[in-house]
């Protein structure tokens, strides 16, 4: 079998932690990293995931402490109140200047992407904005420019997540309940000013009633969390 040919088995193995793939495959040269590129391909074709295969050419740019983080950590895309206590791995990629400029890069497409949909440019589809698989790396970007508190993000956040919630026109469906929630449980664990009026922005305006739950019970966490924050100015910002 040739080093970009894989088999089934190989794409169930190499994808469903391929960070950790990827550490491995670079100890192990070339082949090893066409392999994976090989299977990660082979698994966009059944599962897309677009920003997924960004995040992973991106990947040799970065430092080994976010590498680590990254394969260290079960929560390396979702992150919820149940993670808290755990590492973050956007903690680690906050201070990856590489991690950063991705981060920012993809939020403004993504931002970009659904503002244009809601303007008509774009067709709407319910819950297809984006694909699911690739809604923790969008959610991961958000947390890591949080952590950051980058200038940039505050009309990126207020663009991206009350418009992710809420279909154009009447209709109660969202464009992505998978990036409204994973957005939502990241304004409660790291919010900013800016997220917390997004929060509060997109509660206002959803009609989808399993998101507005969800958000709902993100709200008030991240006004505690903020405040506490905000009590430490020193821990805010890393540029």
């Amino acid at each position: 079998m040739m080093a970009n040919e894989v088999s089934m088995d190989d794409v169930r193995h190499l994808t469903e932690q391929h960070y950790q793939s990827f550490l491995q495959a670079r100890l192990a040269g070339a082949k090893a990293l066409a392999r994976l590129d090989a299977a990660m391909q082979a698994r966009h074709a059944l599962l897309p995931m677009p920003l997924t295969l960004r995040e992973l050419a991106l990947l040799p740019q970065l430092c080994d402490a976010s590498l680590l983080a990254l394969a260290r950590s079960p929560h390396g895309g979702h992150w919820s109140r149940d993670d808290i206590g755990d590492m973050d791995p956007a903690m680690a990629l906050a201070g990856d200047a590489a991690y950063a400029d991705f981060s920012r890069a993809i939020l403004k497409d993504a931002a970009a992407h659904i503002a244009a949909i809601h303007a008509g440019q774009l067709p709407y589809v319910a819950d297809a904005a984006f694909a699911t698989a690739d809604s923790g790396v969008l959610a991961r970007a958000a947390r890591v420019a949080s952590y950051r508190d980058d200038a940039w993000f505050a009309p990126v956040i207020a663009t991206l997540l009350p418009q992710v919630c809420v279909a154009p026109g009447t209709a109660k469906s969202a464009p992505s309940q998978s990036l409204a929630m994973a957005l939502g449980h990241g304004v409660e664990t790291i919010p900013t000013q800016a997220s917390l009026a997004a929060l509060r922005t997109a509660l206002e305006q959803v009609r989808h009633a399993g998101v507005r739950k969800k958000l709902e019970r993100n709200l008030k966490p991240a006004e505690k969390a903020l405040r506490a924050r905000s009590a430490l100015p020193g821990l805010i910002g890393v540029s």
